[in-house]
């Protein structure tokens, strides 16, 4: 039977203090107890471009191995629940063993019912193309994952082999952005060739970023914030019942409409019906939700990508925390490169600008193509990675099951 190869291996303001303590209590667990366990980083986004003829065959050669594992029996799965770790040793560990070998993780060789060094790094190679913490140990996410059957994962394959057979005529421009909500991470593209890699914040399970085309046809520094109606309703004005400060605190301001007149919010009913009337505009500077900057790429879903002030959610594996927007760590980074040089905006300069209080909307000389695209599945030299479906949008061929990120939020006055 063939295998698969492998390869080894400033302080957030009131936005950002209300999510991560949602964040904390859905772990269950109090912000100490969470400093305590050393979590290990999320890796670098791959600068293997996810779709190309060739990134194309490869899949297609995975789905002829995960075909044959299937039509073998697939895999064996492990009951209950478990935890395995380096040490133990019993017939649980003989089925992680026996699976891991059938997907290339782990090498022969070895006693078969003891959890190895062996076993350790296969785990972590298995982990980490699945999108989950590498740390070692079997247990929750880790063993659902393990659990999916091999049936399963055919259809996965080739539910995203379509995808990006779909995506392979748009890779044709010269210049273009990918973001893949089921990763969380961007890829540049020139040429064919990724130069640019960055991570991502997507859409929450309720929230989810859409599948879109668009263009980015500017760039925003140190923009407004307008509120979209929607989070206005739901955890704006709430927040505002509770403490009447909260709108100076956050440097909101309250206009009777887009462009209308600026109203003291001291003159508000908050409990009335009328509140829902007004519009919201955000102060710029580095407490904005949309952070320093803004890429402007109409569309009609009304999403976009931006710099956020919660730059610690990009530590996290998995990294659902919008409301459909799209936040990228390496923005500065990547306003360079739709730039491409023109008016000496490097990023140093960009910087200059933003440090300075220079507001400006920047317009690259050729429109940049960009694509949220939805790939829980595609393959990195040979080596086949899969994400866990947080949008159900393969047809329930796999969901892991909720994990952090995608836990119900009490407050998210951010986009």
């Amino acid at each position: 039977m063939p295998q698969i190869p492998y390869r080894s291996a400033g302080k957030p303001r009131t936005f950002a203090a209300a999510i991560l303590s949602a964040f904390a209590l859905a772990l269950g667990t109090a912000a100490p107890a969470l400093a305590q366990r050393q979590r290990i980083p999320p890796p670098e986004p791959s600068r293997i471009a996810w779709v190309s003829p060739a990134a194309i065959a490869e899949m297609s050669n995975a789905i002829a191995t995960y075909r044959s594992i299937a039509q073998a029996g697939g895999w064996p799965t492990l009951p209950g629940r478990v935890t395995l770790r380096l040490g133990d040793s019993d017939a649980n560990v003989a089925i992680l063993r026996r699976q891991l070998a059938m997907t290339g993780d782990l090498r022969g060789g070895g006693n078969s019912y003891v959890f190895d060094d062996a076993v350790e790094a296969a785990v972590k190679r298995y982990q980490r193309r699945n999108g989950v913490e590498p740390n070692g140990i079997v247990y929750g996410i880790t063993q659902r994952i393990l659990n999916v059957p091999a049936e399963t994962r055919v259809r996965q394959l080739e539910r995203n082999l379509a995808r990006m057979q779909e995506l392979l005529p748009k890779m044709s421009a010269p210049r273009l952005v990918l973001m893949n909500s089921a990763s969380f991470e961007l890829q540049a593209i020139a040429g064919g060739r990724v130069e640019l890699t960055s991570r991502t914040v997507a859409g929450k399970r309720a929230t989810p970023t859409p599948v879109i085309s668009a263009s980015i046809q500017a760039i925003n520094l140190l923009p407004y914030w307008h509120v979209p109606s929607s989070i206005a309703r739901a955890a704006l004005i709430p927040a505002v019942r509770k403490d009447p400060a909260y709108l100076y605190k956050e440097h909101i301001r309250v206009f009777s409409s887009f462009g209308g007149e600026e109203i003291d919010p001291a003159l508000v009913n908050w409990w009335g019906p009328e509140a829902e009337r007004y519009v919201f505009r955000q102060d710029f500077g580095p407490h904005n939700a949309l952070g320093v900057m803004r890429f402007d790429m109409p569309n009609k879903q009304i999403v976009y990508m931006h710099d956020t002030p919660m730059k610690t959610l990009f530590d996290q594996h998995e990294r659902a925390f919008s409301a459909g927007c799209v936040r990228v760590q390496n923005y500065l980074a990547l306003a360079e490169w739709v730039l491409a040089g023109q008016g000496g905006w490097t990023q140093d300069a960009l910087a200059a600008a933003v440090a300075g209080g220079q507001r400006a909307t920047l317009k690259p000389k050729a429109a940049v193509p960009v694509h949220f695209i939805y790939l829980t599945a595609w393959t990195e030299n040979g080596v086949v990675q899969f994400r866990n479906d947080l949008y159900n949008r393969d047809e329930g061929t796999f969901d892991g099951g909720d994990q952090i990120s995608s836990a119900p939020m009490t407050m998210s006055v951010a986009p």
